[in-house]
């Protein structure tokens, strides 16, 4: 795991105060990562990855379970990333050359700018 443990402890003690929230797994490493958050039905999971693994890794749940979010923790602690798979319609109506183009190029830009 990529969290350093200071702060993993961190995250479970603020998540365990949490009335409306659950932990039900913490896994030290990401071997077997899938299956537990099939077995646990996880909305979230917080995920400490290497910068070289975050696609890797949170690909893998995401399209294992495209409904749960994957809060992924890079460089040890210093930056937080959120994945998700998320189905959207936009409907675009009659459109023109351009307007198809600009369109695409508002469709690739992020729909939110991070919050670190």
């Amino acid at each position: 795991m990529e969290i350093p443990q200071l702060l993993c402890d961190v995250l479970t003690g603020v998540l365990q105060q949490e009335r409306d929230m659950e932990l039900v797994q913490v896994l030290q490493e990401h071997t077997g990562l899938v299956a537990a958050v099939d077995s646990t039905a996880a909305d979230v999971v917080i995920l400490g990855v290497s910068d070289t693994d975050v696609a890797q890794v949170c690909g893998e749940v995401v399209a294992a379970r495209p409904h749960t979010k994957v809060f992924a923790v890079v460089g040890g602690g210093r930056r937080v990333f959120l994945h998700e798979m998320r189905p959207r319609t936009v409907p675009l109506g009659e459109v023109s050359p351009q307007d198809l183009i600009h369109a695409i190029r508002a469709a690739v830009q992020p729909v939110f700018e991070p919050l670190v």
